[in-house]
């Protein structure tokens, strides 16, 4: 063979395995967006733990983990339908939000996690929602539809059957922010709604206290969400059997060996807390650990009848795959 038919058909076996391997190419990498904080500990522990990858090999894949962050809610939204995401873990008004403006082309693959928030005031007069004045300034998030927003407008209407007596008392502020607003004496809040360990931080302030938790307003509920697009879901099938399985092993190691959940979860973030402090938050009363979600439809139900979205599930199996819906103990989820 002289050396030009040898150059054909070396280019041709080329091509022929790029072609080949062209899908695996795309799904070796599942590109997952997300954040710190503890309702981001089971992400952190499948992806330190190496555990997508371990269970990619058991199913005879080739599948590796990258986190990505992105500096807004709306940039997370346009990664993911612009295809340069393929699955974000965010909150549950998120999720049914571009659940709702997309008519279902994006749903929850699984539930990740769910932790307690508390409301916290440093006003000593103000020791429930009755207490608050028309000059209180009260942070969140995101005005309206982060979880805090949402919770505390569903205890707003159980109380007063107006959702949005609080609008012009609401200030956002990312938690960090939120924190330091609280931290100072001159800050222009006087009361935050935080998440874990936002809220532990201000506790144990001797000035500050809890006015209400999200446990008194809709009980233990998951608030992260794993959701995708239908395109991705449907043209990656191995991959989304991947991710849950690892998903799961990450959510058990949470629940069975906190300490070890806790090592993997500050080596992947660095965030300054010891292994012990962290350990004791993921065992905190209301936080919940599961693939399953857990309340998620009285969440709907609330975004619906205020106008956040367009229709109402009838349950929480219209804004989820089908994935999970034969496990057992689906039947139970709500």
């Amino acid at each position: 063979m002289n050396a030009f038919k040898k150059f054909l058909v070396s280019t041709a076996m080329a091509v022929s395995v790029s072609v080949g391997l062209g899908g695996l190419v795309q799904a070796a990498e599942l590109r997952i967006a997300g954040g710190v904080g503890i309702l981001f500990a089971p992400i952190h522990v499948m992806k330190q733990a190496q555990l997508l990858e371990k269970h990619a090999k058991d199913m005879g894949q080739d599948l590796t983990l990258e986190m990505l962050s992105f500096p807004s809610g709306s940039a997370v939204t346009d990664a993911l339908l612009s295809g340069n995401v393929d699955i974000v873990a965010a909150g549950v008004s998120n999720a049914l939000l571009l659940w709702s403006r997309t008519n279902g082309d994006v749903k929850a693959v699984a539930a990740v996690s769910g932790t307690k928030s508390v409301l916290v005031s440093k006003d000593p007069d103000v020791k429930t929602l009755k207490d608050f004045k028309e000059t209180s300034r009260i942070s969140v998030t995101s005005l309206k539809v982060s979880n805090q927003a949402i919770y505390l407008q569903m205890a707003l209407d159980k109380e007063f059957g107006d959702a949005t007596k609080f609008d012009p008392m609401m200030v956002q502020l990312g938690f960090a922010d939120g924190v330091q607003s609280m931290m100072n004496p001159q800050g222009p809040t006087d009361a935050m709604f935080a998440g874990p360990p936002y809220y532990q931080k201000l506790l144990k302030e001797p000035n500050m206290h809890a006015v209400l938790t999200t446990l008194d307003i809709a009980g233990p509920t998951t608030n992260l969400l794993a959701f995708t697009t239908m395109a991705y879901h449907d043209a990656n099938p191995e991959a989304i059997k991947v991710f849950l399985a690892a998903l799961k092993e990450a959510q058990e190691m949470i629940n069975r060996e906190p300490k070890k959940a806790a090592e993997l979860y500050l080596a992947s973030t660095k965030e300054k807390f010891t292994v012990d402090e962290l350990a004791s938050m993921f065992a905190e009363e209301g936080n919940v650990f599961q693939s399953m979600p857990l309340g998620v439809h009285q969440t709907a139900a609330f975004m619906a009848k205020t106008g956040l979205i367009k229709d109402s599930p009838a349950s929480w199996r219209d804004f989820f795959f089908p994935d999970l819906q034969s496990l057992e103990g689906a039947a139970a989820a709500n």
